[in-house]
């Protein structure tokens, strides 16, 4: 556990300096400072994924409890915001991904919970990946959303203030959210696939609200890209949706296993 403590705080470290950089970025389009936040990100990520594989990682299986996987979410949503960065600016993003990596990292080394570590069984590895990455897409999409909805409130208000000027025009805003949207919808929808393959029951009582409100979640991700592609939905309805289906998938997960973690005290 030493390792998982000292990688882990390196982490937080290189994420809240990183944060700054990309700050710093937004008013600047200087190369050598890009690459400089890129190559923190990227160190912070290492260090991350180094502490995350000593804290999930048990002789007893593995540690799938609220703090580790929100984590493992946080750091899947750093790595894809500096892939992204190779072709798409989302320093702006990475202004949410990377503080919330340095506060969780912490509670995940020092907080302990109910949760008790499972082996991973045959197949529900598919499951679980497919679901961890398709909540980190959606969450950088809503994310990502929120900023559209502040540039339609802005242009609305007849001029764009702040750092909201330095962001690309809302068309190509909105075409980064629904490209965000159909990968993580894709992602939702091979989750909830290998979980009715792979999971006994998924209507057991452990899990039954964490399966309802997932697949209400997807239902309505489901209808909001039907409805863009059909109807032409876009700027304030397709974001208010993408923040109802997203908040209704993070009370299915996070919202249970609060309960059953810090509550009930069991995983």
């Amino acid at each position: 556990m030493t390792t998982a403590i000292w990688t882990g705080l390196v982490a937080t470290t290189l994420y809240l300096i990183a944060s700054l950089l990309a700050a710093r970025q937004l008013r600047s389009s200087g190369t050598p400072q890009r690459l400089s936040f890129l190559g923190l990100g990227t160190l912070a990520l290492l260090f991350h994924a180094c502490a995350l594989w000593h804290v999930i990682v048990v002789d007893s299986g593995v540690r799938l409890g609220l703090f580790p996987v929100a984590s493992l979410i946080g750091a899947t949503g750093a790595a894809i915001v500096i892939l992204s960065n190779l072709y798409r600016r989302l320093e702006w993003v990475s202004l949410m991904v990377f503080p919330f990596n340095a506060v969780i990292i912490p509670a995940a080394l020092f907080i302990q919970t109910g949760y008790q570590p499972h082996p991973l069984e045959h197949g529900l590895g598919l499951h679980v990946l497919s679901a961890i990455l398709a909540f980190a897409v959606l969450a950088i999409a809503t994310c990502h959303g929120i900023l559209v909805l502040l540039q339609h409130y802005q242009l609305k208000q007849g001029h764009i203030r702040g750092v909201m000027r330095l962001f690309p025009p809302i068309q190509v805003m909105e075409a980064m959210l629904f490209e965000l949207l159909w990968a993580g919808v894709i992602l939702l929808l091979v989750a909830i696939g290998a979980g009715f393959m792979f999971v006994e029951d998924l209507f057991a009582q452990k899990v039954a609200h964490k399966t309802v409100f997932t697949l209400i979640s997807a239902v309505l991700f489901v209808g909001l890209l039907a409805g863009h592609h059909l109807l032409g939905w876009r700027g304030v309805t397709a974001v208010r949706l993408t923040v109802i289906a997203f908040a209704l998938l993070l009370l299915g997960f996070f919202g249970s296993q609060l309960v059953l973690e810090i509550i009930l005290k069991r995983g």
